[in-house]
C-alpha cells in the first residue's frame, strides 16, 4: 500500500465523527472572525435623514428618520425628528400625514418649544391648504399659550397674511406692525405693514354692477374686461331672442314658447356667468398682487450644543 492510498484509508476510516469537533471549534472563534459588526450611529443616521430630506426625497427620509426613532428613542435629537417628519409630510402635500405627527408630538411635548412648533406647524399645514379659519385658530392657540418670542413673531406674522389672504388689508397692517423688532421677521413684517394697504386701492369689478349691466347680454362681461365672452353672450341671446319673436310671428307658438324658454336659461346664464366673472376677476387681482410681496417664511428646526431645540427663521425676497 503506498502512502496516498494508506492516508485515504485512515480518512475514511474516520468516516464523519471529525465534524462535530471542526463545529465546537468554530464555535470558540470570536464573533468578529465570522462576519463584520454592524454598528448604527445616531448622529450618522440622523445626518442621512437630514440629506435626504434637503435631496427633496421626503418620503424617503420619513423613513430614516423613523428609523432613528426605533433604534435611538432617547436621544435628545428626537423632538426634532419628529417635527422633521412632520414638515417632510408638508412638502409632499400629504396634509392628513403631517397632521396626525403633529397630534402625536403635541402631545407628547405639551407646554414645551417642541410642542409650541408642532401646534404653529398645525396651522402652517392648515394656511398651505388655503383652510384660513382653521390656520388662523391655531395660530392663535400658539399666541395664547407659548410665550417664546419667535414663535409668536411667527404666529403673528402668519395671522398678517391670513388677514391679507381674506382681503382684510388694514388689519393685516396693523397686525405686522405687532411683530418685535429685534425678530428677523421684523423688516419683512414693517415692508408688509406699508404694503398690504396698497390692496385696498386695487381695481376690482364690482359684482352686483356686472349683473346688473347684464341686462343687456354681454355688457356685464365687458365691465369685466372679458371682450370675448361679452361678444358672444350678445349674439347668442340676440340670436334667440331673434328666433323667438320670428316663431310667434309665424304662429309656431310651440316652437315660440321652446325658444324662449331655452333663451329664458341663456340669459340667466350670462347674468349669472358676468357675476361670476368679477369674483374671478377680484381674486386674480387679489392674488398677483399677494404674489408680489416678499414672504417664503421657511421654519426650520435644529439642535443646539447643549441638546436644546433652537429655532430659526429664513426668507425669500
Amino acid at each position: 500500500m503506498t502512502t496516498s492510498h494508506f492516508q485515504r484509508a485512515s480518512l475514511g476510516g474516520l468516516g464523519t465523527s471529525w465534524i462535530p469537533a471542526i463545529l465546537f471549534m468554530l464555535l470558540l472563534l470570536p464573533g468578529h472572525a465570522l462576519c463584520a459588526q454592524i454598528t448604527i450611529d445616531s448622529d450618522k443616521q440622523f445626518g442621512f435623514a437630514e440629506q435626504t430630506m434637503e435631496k427633496g426625497d421626503y418620503l424617503r427620509a420619513v423613513v430614516e428618520f423613523e428609523r432613528f426613532l426605533q433604534f435611538f428613542p432617547e436621544d435628545k435629537k428626537v423632538p426634532k425628528a419628529k417635527l422633521l417628519i412632520a414638515q417632510c409630510y408638508l412638502k409632499a402635500k400629504d396634509y392628513e400625514a403631517a397632521r396626525k405627527s403633529l397630534h402625536e408630538t403635541l402631545n407628547a411635548y405639551k407646554g414645551t418649544l417642541a410642542g409650541g412648533k408642532a401646534l404653529f406647524l398645525m396651522g402652517e399645514s392648515y394656511y398651505e391648504q388655503g383652510l384660513h379659519e382653521e390656520a388662523e385658530r391655531y395660530f392663535k392657540s400658539v399666541l395664547g399659550a407659548y410665550p417664546d418670542p419667535e414663535l409668536r413673531n411667527s404666529s403673528v406674522y402668519r395671522l398678517g397674511w391670513i388677514q391679507m389672504q381674506t382681503g382684510k388689508w388694514h388689519e393685516a397692517s396693523e397686525t405686522f406692525k405687532t411683530v418685535g423688532a429685534g425678530s428677523p421677521l421684523f423688516p419683512n413684517a414693517q415692508d408688509l405693514s406699508a404694503k398690504s394697504l396698497g390692496g385696498e386701492l386695487l381695481p376690482y369689478k364690482d359684482p352686483t354692477t356686472a349683473g346688473a349691466l347684464s341686462v343687456v347680454p354681454g355688457l356685464g362681461h365687458v365691465y369685466c374686461e372679458r371682450y370675448k365672452d361679452g361678444l358672444v353672450a350678445f349674439l347668442l341671446n340676440g340670436l334667440f331672442i331673434w328666433a323667438t319673436i320670428e316663431a310667434f310671428h309665424e304662429d309656431q307658438e310651440v316652437l315660440g314658447a321652446v325658444l324662449g324658454f331655452v333663451e329664458l336659461g341663456f340669459y340667466s346664464g350670462t347674468i349669472y356667468s358676468a357675476v361670476n366673472s368679477a369674483h374671478k376677476h377680484n381674486r386674480k387681482l387679489k392674488d398677483d398682487f399677494l404674489q408680489g410681496l416678499p414672504d417664503a417664511v421657511d421654519l426650520n428646526f435644529f439642535a443646539t450644543k447643549e441638546g436644546q431645540l433652537g429655532f430659526a427663521l429664513k426668507f425669500t425676497f
